[in-house]
């Protein structure tokens, strides 16, 4: 889809509002206690130096998911991820780092 987008899209970045939107939809929904987890979780997540929105929209929909498992097991996310919340987002974000991938393939070939 991105291919189709013109050039005012992309500039003010159109499509990357609405998916955001969409994620803040998506966490609303969750109930107040894991909204709260959401919006600290968010906090952390714009701070750990994520810059490309690929990363950080795979970063935000992962904790959605993981959120959204949590309330239908009905358990706190640290129950899921471990106490170490900071810790697991680290490592969301430097999995998913291009300097990482860019290593991986350098190692494959």
């Amino acid at each position: 889809m991105a291919e189709h987008r013109n050039i005012v899209d992309r500039m003010i970045g159109l499509e990357e509002k609405r998916e955001f939107r969409e994620f803040e939809n998506r966490a609303q929904k969750l109930g107040e206690n894991y909204y709260e987890d959401y919006k600290e979780l968010k906090k952390y997540i714009w701070h750990s130096g994520v810059t490309k929105w690929s990363d950080i929209k795979f970063i935000f929909g992962q904790v959605l998911d993981l959120l959204e498992e949590a309330k239908i097991q009905d358990k706190e996310l640290t129950d899921l991820i471990g106490s170490d919340v900071a810790t697991f987002i680290d490592e969301m974000v430097d999995d998913n780092s291009w300097e990482k991938s860019k290593k991986i393939n350098l190692i494959r070939s």
